[in-house]
């Protein structure tokens, strides 16, 4: 069982274990220090400007394995961006399924006027980037040499879904659905 629970403080030093993890930073835009009071004044500065509830704690049988988050939440242009990883390795098998679980709540749980989703990722992160084609996300544009890290630059690949598109194939992934706390 697949589950979402919006992040709370007490979740902030397994947040920073995974986010310091060089397995899972190596295909993030930014690297963050390992730092309890900065990941906490992240924290706070989420709460204070949007719901916690926008980041949540990915949970498979019970057992916390990563995070999944929304950014420019936007209800007049009826359009958000995501990102989310699986942290813990001997997880990493169910990342393939966060899109279906999300799609649905997104699409027609949350808020059912919304019409796409963003994201992006590295453009050499092709399994991810497969996995997203395998949904059906689109994949809108690369940005060249978009992100800087480890002395390298790294082309960015920007994915879309619609509803329209999630539509027309959710049928195939209808009983892909979760609780997600809000």
């Amino acid at each position: 069982m697949i589950s979402f629970k919006k992040i709370s403080k007490d979740d902030l030093p397994l947040i920073l274990r995974w986010r310091t993890n060089p397995e899972v930073t190596r295909y993030m835009s930014t690297d963050i220090e390992f730092d309890l009071e900065k990941q906490t004044n992240w924290y706070n500065q989420i709460v204070c400007t949007r719901s916690p509830a926008e980041h949540w704690i990915i949970s498979h049988n019970e057992r916390p394995v990563g995070v999944l988050n929304l950014e420019k939440y936007d209800s007049i242009l009826q359009q958000t961006s995501w990102g989310y990883y699986i942290a813990e390795m001997e997880s990493r098998i169910i990342g393939g399924l966060i899109p279906a679980y999300f799609y649905n709540y997104m699409f027609f749980k949350r808020d059912s006027s919304l019409k796409k989703i963003n994201g992006h990722l590295f453009s050499e992160n092709t399994k991810v980037l497969a996995m997203h084609r395998f949904y059906g996300a689109e994949e809108i544009k690369i940005l060249k040499k978009h992100i800087h890290k480890y002395g390298k630059k790294f082309d960015l690949t920007l994915i879309e879904m619609t509803k329209e598109k999630w539509t027309l194939q959710r049928e195939n992934f209808q009983h892909y659905q979760a609780i997600f706390e809000e």
